[in-house]
């Protein structure tokens, strides 16, 4: 969804819950999981949502709801993609804190949705304030000292890194709580399985 479009669906959903408040994870995920079988219908999948090229993404990482992947390319800055993590400690963390859920990748993990910050060449700036690319802040990047019960949160060493050919950096600015490249550092761009944009959104 751009920016200054009505956003119609999270006016619905305030309508059906009743009040004016953002809507809890557990509430998106409700309304998510019971809006599959009517959305199925609609694109006609036959054998799932991701045999049609569809993904359902449940995570508050970026913006939940249906994604459509797209013809593989090269991944680029300001995409958003589909990959595995690569195992590393923090990584493992994650996984045993459940920020990663078991899935079909080589180290057991789930497939994530995640968008690409910074690629080749760019220079990324971790500080406990923010992620820099180029000079830029990304919005929400802060290095949080803890997770949302209190341990404390593996942080990528604070520093300068110009990026190296073959990586990538994983920043979301759509949630302060994202477990990213600011807490596992870049990763491979060949972990990448496919680009992907929104189908059907809401923050």
């Amino acid at each position: 969804m751009s920016a200054g479009t009505p956003n119609l669906a999270a006016t619905g959903l305030r309508r059906i819950f009743g009040r004016k408040r953002a809507l809890t994870t557990q509430e998106k995920r409700r309304v998510i999981f019971g809006a599959t079988g009517a959305v199925a219908a609609v694109v006609a999948i036959v054998a799932g949502c991701h045999s049609a090229g569809l993904w359902i993404n449940t995570t508050d990482s970026m913006p939940m709801g249906l994604w459509r992947q797209t013809a593989n390319q090269a991944p680029r800055p300001g995409d958003v993609v589909l990959l595995c993590l690569p195992a590393n400690p923090a990584t493992e963390l994650g996984q045993a804190r459940g920020y990663i859920a078991p899935g079909p990748c080589p180290t057991g993990q789930e497939i994530l949705l995640k968008p690409i910050a910074a690629g080749a060449g760019d220079v990324v700036t971790v500080s406990p304030a923010a992620v820099t690319v180029n000079g830029h802040a990304i919005a929400n990047s802060a290095q949080l000292a803890q997770d949302s019960r209190g341990r404390l949160l593996p942080a990528y060493p604070a520093g300068t890194y110009r990026v190296r050919a073959g990586e990538i950096w994983l920043v979301s600015p759509h949630n302060r709580r994202s477990f990213d490249s600011r807490y596992f550092g870049p990763v491979s761009a060949s972990l990448v399985r496919s680009t992907v944009r929104p189908v059907w959104v809401f923050d």
